[in-house]
């Protein structure tokens, strides 16, 4: 464990003072209690309250593989009733679920829509899942599930996904794109999850609709809609063995065309350190507050407006060790505020959409060398996005077609950047969803997408997609399409010198995107109401990666010098299954993935990647007693790592299997206990299997 915070200098106030956590308190004590005295005032002793919704969901186990797309606008009511509507006026074929209920989703067709009108396979996790996994945060919503792949790093915890990292995959909250980056992931660690309606994960690319970023696929978190009419709240508290505490709490409500919420969560816990013997931390310690609140109003039908703001103020501190014995205090203290606006009008068969949004992620990096200050640093990140898009859509006979334009511009200052960095891109993309044959069984959907950026030109991502509805009870879909990162600006712009070790490194203004060809194909069996088997396979072909060159060898007393350049090609495929079965109580979800990554440039499995996982769930539900258990657990097959000169030689990790669990009890009026374990098998080391020790939690939560 760490001895002491680092400050900044001498003087711990410099830039930002050390944090006694009562900022973070107070952002969440004022809803919690507004929610405590609204549920006091209205709580009514309800015995049969059932403990988690509609037993019918689990008609198919209770987080399946379903056919929906990528979302880029969040799953409100109003956007369901607008998907109908439209799958009804373009001539949607029934949905192909056996629930006796139609399934309704915001999908990659950048449109509300139902179930059964999707060609593309996406994972949703619904909030009634991660209420019984335990999960706190995205990453650990994300954590067990089979072909995904996380990775822990000082910068956060990014997903792989069919093999791509974390650089390949967008991230997006209520379709909103998210800026803060670090080593090319978005830390899923900063995203909680109390405000999440549900978690949708698409695999295989998504540049047609989404643009730079999407090869691998697209994680969408969607938020919770407040509710209406009435007023309501919640609060929870959790705390766990290692005295990390999690309280949050929520006020929503809406009177007339006018709804509204507001939410608060304080989240803090102290390092981990698995080698005591070392010095170093091996998990950082946090201390998070976050505030948010919602606004809509609604006409009838016809109109609606949506207004959301978001603020995180995310504190991180560690300890680490160097290989000549150096001891280093680290700290980031991370802002990022966020907001969007959307005005939306629908029609019987038209709908338009525009949408604005702006976020701000400030990082303050600093690391105190113990006993001395040759390694010191004090550094600033600043980044800035806003965007803006419009979109329009027409439902006609068997066709709905989609258009739209986007725009945004992105500036990034940091002090490791030769100059400050700010590029701006312009976007058009059209899609149409052709209903074809006699039963509309038939589901094609050709989509293309033109891109224009200010730092490399233009780029084109066609994409089609086919969905065929072979009986009511099997579904087939393919689809190939592709994809493109944009270079970052540390690969643009990077200014990076080691006197010390005697190297500078250099960005590449000249560089290109990233490109991809990809193809996926799958098919569902729903082999009895309560049987349903999946399978799939995928296939990415990546060309002009951007790798480390050497530019100059050094000598003479002059230091080597590295730069990047569009120079390396890799290629990942594998296959997917997945079941779920349902008797009853009690559902039974089965999964594995197979994956072959490979670097065919250095003819080698790519760093950090499993050739296999495979993950089994059971989950028990007894809603007359009010009872929900889930016990999930995964093993994840080896991972090559490269830490030698020689570069064919990998160092692979141990075998990871890892289970967690939790049950919880809904009594009377609204309050939930519960208690859980995570990591119960104490997997994970301190260097490459960078994972949580295992964990005891308990807490409560009341609603109303």
């Amino acid at each position: 464990m760490f001895a002491r915070r680092p400050t900044i200098g001498m003087d711990p106030t410099a830039r930002f003072p050390r944090r006694s956590g009562a900022a973070g308190t107070y952002l969440v004590l004022l809803p919690c209690a507004v929610a405590a005295i609204l549920m006091a005032r209205n709580r009514v002793a309800d015995a049969s309250e059932p403990v988690v919704g509609d037993e019918a969901v689990a008609a198919h186990g209770e987080e399946r593989l379903v056919e929906v797309d990528a979302v880029a606008d969040p799953g409100s009511p109003a956007d369901v009733e607008a998907g109908v509507a439209a799958d009804e006026a373009a001539g949607a074929a029934p949905d192909a679920s056996l629930d006796g209920g139609e399934v309704i989703v915001v999908t990659g067709t950048r449109s509300a829509t139902s179930l059964g009108a999707s060609p593309v396979v996406t994972e949703v996790i619904d909030r009634e899942r991660l209420a019984a996994s335990g999960a706190e945060t995205v990453a650990d919503a994300l954590a067990l599930r089979p072909g995904l792949w996380l990775e822990r790093g000082i910068g956060g915890t990014g997903v792989t996904i069919q093999g791509l990292g974390p650089a390949y995959v967008l991230i997006l909250v209520d379709g909103q794109r998210q800026i803060g980056r670090v080593g090319g992931a978005i830390d899923l660690d900063r995203l909680g999850v109390e405000g999440v309606e549900q978690i949708e994960i698409v695999r295989g690319p998504g540049s047609v609709l989404y643009g730079s970023d999407a090869l691998g696929g697209v994680v969408n978190v969607i938020t919770r809609a407040p509710r209406e009419p009435g007023v309501g709240g919640e609060v929870g508290a959790r705390i766990d063995g290692w005295l990390a505490t999690d309280l949050h709490g929520r006020v929503d409500g809406g009177r007339g065309a006018w709804r509204g919420a507001a939410a608060a969560q304080w989240r803090r816990g102290a390092a981990h350190d698995r080698t005591p013997a070392d010095p170093a931390t091996t998990i950082s310690a946090y201390d998070d507050a976050r505030g948010a609140a919602q606004a809509a109003w609604r006409d009838g039908d016809v109109w609606r407006v949506d207004l959301g703001a978001d603020y995180l103020r995310r504190d991180l501190a560690g300890v680490d060790a160097t290989a000549t014995g150096a001891v280093l205090d680290r700290r980031n203290l991370i802002e990022i505020a966020q907001a969007h606006a959307a005005v939306h009008r629908a029609s019987a068969r038209t709908r338009a959409r525009l949408t604005a949004g702006a976020g701000l992620y400030r990082d303050q990096f600093v690391l105190e060398q113990r006993g001395g200050m040759s390694l010191d640093r004090d550094e600033e990140t600043v980044e800035t996005l806003v965007e803006g898009a419009a979109q329009l859509e027409h439902a006609r006979g068997r066709h709905r077609v989609i258009l739209g334009a986007e725009g945004l511009r992105e500036a990034l200052d940091a002090d490791r950047l030769s100059v400050p960095g700010a590029r701006w891109r312009a976007a058009a993309f059209v899609q149409d969803e052709w209903r074809a044959g006699d039963a509309y069984d038939w589901l094609i959907v050709p989509a293309a997408r033109l891109d224009h950026d200010s730092q490399f030109g233009t780029h084109a991502t066609p994409r089609l997609a086919v969905r065929w509805d072979v009986t009511p009870r099997v579904v087939t879909r393919a689809s190939v399409g592709f994809g493109f990162r944009a270079p970052s600006f540390k690969d643009l712009l990077l200014r990076f010198e080691n006197p010390g070790a005697g190297y500078v490194v250099e960005g590449n203004p000249m560089l290109r995107p990233e490109t991809s060809v990809s193809g996926q194909l799958g098919g569902e069996w729903w082999a009895h109401d309560a049987v349903w088997l999946a399978a799939g396979v995928f296939d990415h072909e990546l060309t002009d990666l951007i790798a480390a060159v050497t530019v100059d060898a050094g000598g003479a007393g002059g230091p080597q010098r590295f730069s990047y350049d569009n120079i390396g090609r890799a290629r990942s495929s594998g296959a997917e299954l997945a079941a779920a079965i349902t008797r009853g109580r009690a559902a039974l979800e089965l999964g594995w993935a197979w994956t072959r990554a490979v670097d065919r440039e250095a003819g080698r499995r790519l760093e950090g990647v499993p050739a296999h996982r495979a993950s089994v769930a059971v989950r028990w539900r007894d809603p007359a007693e009010g009872l929900d258990a889930l016990v999930e657990a995964t093993v994840t097959g080896a991972r090559p790592y490269y830490l030698t000169d020689d570069p064919q030689a990998a160092t692979l990790t141990a075998r990871r299997s890892e289970v967690r669990a939790r049950v919880a009890r809904r009594f009377a009026g609204g309050l939930t206990a519960f208690l859980g374990v995570d990591n119960l098998l104490d997997a994970g080391d301190d260097h490459l299997d960078v994972i949580a020790p295992r964990t005891l939690y308990a807490g409560a939560e009341a609603r109303r």
